[in-house]
């Protein structure tokens, strides 16, 4: 019974840590955590915006574009 304060209380300040201290601490970037089913804490910049994942195959085709040029 003693242990579970701690444990809720470490879990707690992580969560508060990363969502309101850290430096890409965001309002974008809490509602994704809470709403999205793939949350990942890598695709957040500095400023806690989220960045624009290029797909592969459009990462492929410009590099293919940019070679023939």
């Amino acid at each position: 019974m003693y242990w579970l304060g701690p444990l809720l209380g470490g879990i707690l300040a992580g969560f508060l840590y990363d969502l309101v201290f850290a430096v890409n601490a965001s309002i974008t970037k809490m509602k994704a955590l809470f709403t999205e089913k793939g949350y990942d804490d890598s695709q957040f910049d500095q400023r806690g915006r989220k960045e624009k994942v290029q797909d592969e195959t459009e990462a492929g085709q410009a590099l293919k574009e940019s070679a023939a040029a």
